[in-house]
């Protein structure tokens, strides 16, 4: 007689999988973070490279999966039943009828089951890792917590999750964390980089907006104000050498709204260019 092989599989407390998504070269927060050490201008001599790396996962692997956690049922893998024991329907307010099984009542059946064998270790194992970093780490994870559980709503009550909280955790928070963690002490960096991290939270809202409609006239906007504001903080820096590549990299994007075509995915590897250029321009005259 053998054991089931969902039995003989799990060698762990927790299982995990990994996969890359659509693009590698796109803005994402992997990127972001990278941008806020450049922002920052680490050098080889300042920069701690086990900090770096767990911050990397921290705001990618495992702030992403927090933030996935909104998106419900169907933003995650396929678990066998073994996986998902009934939840204690003892609580109250898991009560067939109660305010919040009605406010459930659109997901999955298993909701609770995934509330406390999905989302609950996945909240804690990033709280763990960012208590290694420090208590700014565990404040902006706690954000990241706060901000998924206001998706998950706004999805319930809204029909869709707003693309701003989407901008936030992919570029603003991801910025913030690894700038904080690879500033050097004696660093006098100051505001300059969170002023570029808001311009490109501005530019990621919109390049969302306008990947779903390329007419999209507020996503339009968004991007316009955003990229002005990348080239007038970048001047006001004192980086124009920079600037005209960045200007290059921008022009492809309008170019394409001005001949009416679609602005695709195919705008993501330049956009992502350049938010790498203004971080490493902005590092470079701090």
């Amino acid at each position: 007689m053998q054991l089931p092989v969902a039995q003989v599989m799990s060698s762990g407390l927790l299982n995990a999988q990994f996969w890359s998504e659509n693009s590698f070269w796109r803005p994402a927060a992997f990127w972001a973070g990278v941008a806020g050490a450049l922002s920052v201008g680490i050098t080889q001599n300042t920069i701690d490279w086990r900090t770096l790396a767990l911050a990397l996962i921290l705001v990618d692997v495992l702030w992403g999966s927090v933030w996935r956690l909104a998106g419900g049922r169907q933003q995650l893998l396929p678990l066998n039943s073994g996986v998902l024991p009934r939840a204690p329907i003892w609580l109250p307010y898991l009560q067939p009828g109660s305010p919040a099984a009605r406010m459930f009542s659109g997901d999955h059946s298993d909701v609770w089951s995934l509330a406390f064998h999905v989302a609950l270790p996945t909240v804690l194992l990033a709280t763990l890792a960012a208590a290694v970093l420090g208590i700014e780490a565990l404040l902006l994870t706690a954000t990241v917590a706060f901000l998924a559980i206001l998706g998950w709503i706004a999805r319930h009550t809204l029909q869709g999750i707003p693309l701003l909280l989407t901008a936030l955790i992919a570029i603003g928070l991801p910025w913030l964390l690894v700038m904080q963690q690879v500033t050097p002490q004696e660093s006098g960096s100051g505001w300059p980089p969170l002023i570029l991290a808001a311009c490109w939270v501005m530019h990621y809202w919109g390049e969302m907006r306008i990947l779903v409609d390329s007419r999209d006239v507020v996503a339009m906007m968004l991007l316009a104000t955003a990229e002005i504001g990348i080239c007038a903080f970048l001047i006001l820096m004192q980086a124009p050498l920079w600037l005209a590549m960045i200007i290059l990299l921008f022009l492809p994007t309008w170019l394409m709204v001005a001949q009416g075509a679609s602005v695709g995915r195919r705008m993501q590897p330049l956009w992502l260019f350049a938010l790498l250029l203004s971080a490493l321009a902005l590092g470079q005259t701090i």
